[in-house]
């Protein structure tokens, strides 16, 4: 159940209105699917990178129980703002500037690269996970959100996707952000405890 979550969490996070998103969604609206799934490949390029950084770092310290502690309450903090932001944001989708890049793969790459914050996130999501397979945990993110920039890369070729579905798609991360601070709350007060015994 827990990885079911997990994917869960990919999934909505990457349905999140934010550049990468956009990109597809533009080159999906502009261009057609084949350019959008030339930009989700670029990005998810770039998220294989984090999670693998991520993967790396977190397997050697990532029980110690003081690393837990401090990550679950910086981690639920930062969630909980994104979770507030992401609930009174306002969304904007600007696809008058349409045009045709040979580079689109780079370019998507260079985006999701250019975001230190996609690595913190990454990292705080996978701290609760810790206890369990890392890989397996690191992967079952990695499919949500696969599927989720694919699917956007598919439905942003075929419709008009509009402002009003984005706009909700914002309020439905804002509450798995905020379930999911909390859940980090209570990472850091097992750890917490375990510090205590």
């Amino acid at each position: 159940m827990d990885y079911i979550i997990l994917a869960l969490i990919g999934f909505i996070a990457a349905l999140t209105p934010g550049p990468d998103i956009f990109y597809v969604i533009k080159q999906g609206l502009c261009n057609g699917k084949n350019y959008a799934i030339k930009a989700v490949a670029g990005i998810l390029t770039g998220n294989i990178i984090y999670l693998s950084l991520v993967g790396l770092g977190l397997g050697n310290i990532g029980k110690n129980p003081y690393f837990q502690l401090i990550v679950g309450i910086l981690g639920g903090i930062y969630l909980l703002r994104i979770a507030l932001l992401s609930f009174k944001e306002k969304v904007k989708l600007n696809i008058n500037k349409c045009k045709i890049d040979k580079n689109i793969y780079k370019e998507a790459l260079l985006l999701n690269l250019s975001n230190p914050k996609a690595m913190i996130f990454f990292a705080i999501i996978i701290t609760p996970f810790l206890n369990k397979n890392i890989i397996l945990s690191l992967f079952v993110l990695f499919l949500g959100i696969s599927i989720a920039f694919i699917l956007t890369a598919i439905i942003s070729s075929k419709i008009n996707l509009e402002e009003k579905f984005l706009a909700f798609i914002n309020k439905i991360a804002s509450i798995i952000f905020l379930f999911f601070a909390i859940k980090l709350f209570i990472t850091a007060y097992e750890a917490y405890e375990k510090i205590g015994n």
